[in-house]
């Protein structure tokens, strides 16, 4: 892994270029609904879209579709969007709700599932069937649909992807190249080894699947117990009635 991030951050030392940028150019609807506090929507037409405002810091990619709710409030239909600061933001997609007082995450869409990538933040993920689970920094989810049994499908918690993950971080960043590679330098730091917490959170999640398949275990026997106890009470009571008269 640092191996890795290092030949990274060699080649864009060398090869990639980031570009401070002006803010990107949307479709509106109705027009010019940003400068207003109504409802918005909106299609990003050019290379990255930029939205700042009081604690609030998007970013968006060309082809995302976006709704304002509120400043507040806001809905990813399509594309990728970048929350690098969101102080009491809400952020909806089709399969889940995001909340984070604090710090940065990512939200691609792929196709008929999002995929969530928490860099800093204290991130709170809602599914769609009420369901909330947690993503440490560093790693990443896909979320998507209810499956038959009326339960939102999701899956494993993985280190984030870097390889994919730095060039469309890097085309969407806005300010300098140094600036750029002293934040990917930092997440390095602060990161540590994804690979051993990787492994610690399974050991954690296979313990919670021992332990719930115990749980149900226990549950199972009290049952039959109970059902046995009932059934042996019934048969005396018969017998009592029948042939103690």
């Amino acid at each position: 892994m640092k191996k890795f991030v290092k030949v990274l951050l060699f080649i864009l030392a060398f090869q990639m270029e980031v570009r401070v940028r002006a803010s990107g150019e949307v479709i509106e609807q109705p027009s010019a609904c940003l400068k207003t506090q109504d409802i918005c929507a909106m299609q990003v037409t050019s290379k990255v879209f930029h939205f700042e405002k009081s604690e609030v810091k998007l970013h968006a990619k060309e082809g995302a579709g976006l709704s304002r709710v509120s400043f507040q409030h806001w809905k990813l239909l399509k594309g990728a969007l970048w929350v690098e600061q969101g102080k009491h933001l809400k952020v909806e997609t089709l399969y889940g709700n995001f909340e984070a007082p604090l710090g940065a995450y990512w939200l691609i869409e792929q196709g008929d599932r999002v995929l969530v990538r928490n860099i800093d933040a204290d991130l709170n993920i809602e599914l769609r069937d009420g369901k909330r689970i947690s993503v440490p920094e560093g790693f990443e989810v896909w979320i998507a649909g209810i499956n038959s049994k009326g339960q939102s499908e999701y899956g494993m918690i993985r280190p984030v992807d870097m390889k994919e993950h730095i060039p469309m971080w890097a085309a969407m960043f806005k300010g300098s190249k140094e600036e750029f590679l002293k934040q990917v330098q930092h997440l390095k730091e602060n990161w540590g080894d994804l690979v051993a917490k990787s492994s610690d959170i399974y050991q954690k999640s296979v313990d919670r699947q021992v332990a719930s398949a115990a749980e149900k275990a226990k549950k199972e026997q009290e049952r039959k117990a109970q059902a046995e106890a009932e059934r042996r009470r019934i048969r005396e009571l018969f017998y009592q009635r029948t042939f103690e008269r």
